[in-house]
């Protein structure tokens, strides 16, 4: 087995292993092939990300601003805001009006499997970066991701779907339950990443704080999302 293909796939393995652990959190299993579809719709925005994040830098980077407030707009306007929005489409468009949600947890679950699906299209371009794999050993980027950025991905896009559920149970606030997930999302993606540019030691550790101490906080929400009635319709 050649090196491409080991690093190909370890670059699979954080997000199946999440992949596997959120599906068993509902209570209906989702169907394999609307999963799959939704899967393959987060990697498919990746293109569309990448071409506006590298149009919106490149504009950016000619306005000549530095230091923490180069960072800010760089992370919340651009790759936070971004991100997280094409990662929305794609599940809004494969799944959100789909038959197949007849539970609220059904909106977070398959929020996360868009998500899942961008992050290992990201995973791939980082194993398969020569240079990264002579800096890193294998396991240590594939755990690094596992606990990184994959699980930021995942609980994003997660807290946008957590809101959406909630906001079917409370339409008078329908728009405002999205927003506030949306914001909440934007702004621990950005806070993930400026803790990683701020310093490396110490910045890694912060995020990786950052993210484990939300996963709590999000797989508590997870169990009150149970609990509630199902949702007939959308």
């Amino acid at each position: 087995m050649n090196n491409t293909l080991i690093a190909f796939l370890l670059a699979l393995l954080p997000g199946l292993v999440w992949l596997i652990y959120f599906i068993k959190k509902d209570n209906l299993p989702e169907p394999k092939r609307k999963i799959l579809k939704v899967f393959l719709a987060g990697m498919l925005m990746s293109v569309p990300i990448l071409c506006f994040e590298l149009w919106f830098l490149g504009d950016l980077s000619k306005l000549k601003i530095e230091g923490t407030t180069f960072l800010i707009i760089k992370y919340i306007f651009v790759i936070g805001l971004i991100e997280e929005l094409f990662k929305y489409f794609a599940v809004r468009f494969c799944a959100l009006k789909s038959s197949e949600i007849d539970e609220p947890i059904d909106l977070p679950i398959y929020m996360i499997i868009g998500a899942l699906g961008f992050a290992t299209i990201e995973n791939i371009i980082l194993f398969c970066n020569q240079s990264t794999i002579l800096l890193l050993s294998p396991a240590i980027l594939t755990f690094g991701r596992f606990l990184g950025a994959t699980l930021l991905h995942l609980l994003a896009s997660g807290i946008i779907g957590y809101f959406l559920a909630l906001s079917f149970y409370h339409l008078k606030y329908r728009y405002i339950l999205f927003s506030i997930g949306f914001i909440l999302a934007v702004i621990i993606h950005a806070t993930f990443n400026f803790f990683l540019e701020s310093d490396i030691i110490n910045g890694v550790i912060r995020s990786f704080a950052l993210v484990l101490i939300i996963f709590v906080f999000f797989l508590l929400g997870l169990k009150r999302i149970k609990k509630l009635k199902s949702i007939c319709k959308l």
